[in-house]
């Protein structure tokens, strides 16, 4: 059995045949072409089965010497492979920060093995799997990496708030979202808004966003909302011996997009109708009100009761003061609950509401996370005169 094997160091000269790399595809969603391969270690069995060598690099018993041994021999077995790689692909490699330290003083070990084997650079992503390394050291690697040719990215981002740091200094050109933080944002709340906004983080980055784990489609629509441009995961293929063709996916990724198109498309022509009846509901408030200093309530609750996406109103004054109780419903054309816990709050200090008395007639609000109903929201914000604000927080 292998684990019996792993209590003898000198296991590792007997099995070195054994581990070997394989290459998980990683696709340009606008293309649906393969665009680089990841090489992930694999150790055969007697059997000939493929299984992760993974949980060797986490096992107790192998000191750092072995475990960068079989890094290090994975990665050449990979390195020697990368003549064979599709026109317009790049092979990424993973490599420890830890072990960079480890050898901060000697040439990195993988620009000696790809000038060894002949093989360019720029066709290498040199793919750092965590960033608990030394900050200098991280950073003298990265410059001679790139000095060389090749690209650099960081994996499992968001796993980590310390990360953040490390990712302005090292400038990466590729951002591989952390799997378990994108698979939960797939299910939506907090977890959704929170990939949402590294996305757009990393994206005014300049990096190249990757999404890996994919499984479903649910996820890769997912990865789609968020502006992912490149997506790995078992959904397309699990890591092969060989590299797949290149367009071995362009029809399922067409199909995909088509289905995110159509799905998109009938959200936005949903949103267009909401939005036209809160329009009409709003005209009619506003008529309704004209000069009058007072606000009819009332009317303002029969006009929204039925217009589909609105969570709650309430009303402040042109101070920022908010002088009604929230009116919330559960559904459109359900009774309105009231609720006075916020009156007498102030929302001056929200932007919307200060670019509304800037001379503005209406203001939409960015989108947030709403607190109390964990749904997408964006706040409407109209002045009815010279005095009082409606204010209507809309499901997005």
């Amino acid at each position: 059995m292998l684990d019996a094997m792993l209590s003898h160091a000198k296991w590792l000269q007997k099995e070195e045949v054994n581990l070997v790399p394989y290459f998980q595809p990683i696709i340009e969603v606008s293309s649906g072409k393969v665009t680089g391969y990841e090489a992930l270690a694999r150790y055969i069995k007697t059997t000939g089965e493929a299984i992760s060598a993974g949980y060797l690099f986490s096992d107790e018993r192998l000191g750092v010497t072995e475990k960068r041994r079989i890094d290090r021999v994975v990665r050449d077995k990979a390195i020697k492979q990368a003549h064979s790689l599709p026109e317009q692909t790049r092979l990424t490699l993973n490599i420890s920060p830890q072990w960079i330290n480890a050898r901060a003083s000697e040439p990195l070990p993988t620009l000696d093995m790809l000038r060894q084997h002949g093989v360019d650079p720029s066709r290498i992503v040199i793919e750092l799997t965590e960033l608990n390394g030394e900050l200098e050291n991280l950073c003298s690697a990265v410059e001679q990496y790139r000095e060389a040719g090749a690209r650099v990215a960081i994996d499992d981002f968001g796993a980590g708030f310390s990360q953040f740091d490390r990712v302005i200094a090292l400038e990466p050109d590729i951002i591989k979202l952390d799997m378990r933080l994108f698979q939960q944002g797939a299910q939506g709340g907090v977890a959704e808004s929170v990939v949402e906004s590294l996305v757009r983080l990393c994206a005014n980055t300049g990096a190249v966003i990757v999404c890996e784990g994919v499984e479903t489609e649910e996820e890769f629509f997912f990865g789609l909302r968020c502006g992912a441009r490149h997506m790995q995961g078992y959904l397309f293929s699990q890591a092969t011996e060989n590299f797949v063709d290149c367009n071995a996916f362009r029809t399922q990724v067409a199909d995909l997009r088509q289905r995110f198109f159509e799905m998109q498309k009938a959200k936005a022509q949903q949103a267009r109708s909401r939005s036209q009846g809160l329009q009409q509901a709003v005209a009619l408030i506003d008529s309704h009100h004209g000069l009058d200093k007072s606000l009819d309530v009332e009317f303002i609750a029969r006009q929204l009761l039925t217009v589909d996406g609105v969570v709650r109103f309430y009303a402040a004054y042109s101070s920022g003061e908010q002088f009604t109780a929230n009116y919330a419903r559960p559904k459109a054309g359900e009774e309105w609950h009231k609720d006075d816990t916020y009156q007498g709050y102030n929302w001056s200090w929200r932007s919307y509401f200060y670019q509304l008395l800037a001379g503005e007639k209406m203001v939409l609000s960015q989108e947030y996370l709403d607190i109390e109903t964990n749904l997408p929201c964006k706040t409407l914000s109209v002045q009815l005169n010279n005095h009082n604000v409606l204010l209507i927080d809309i499901e997005v």
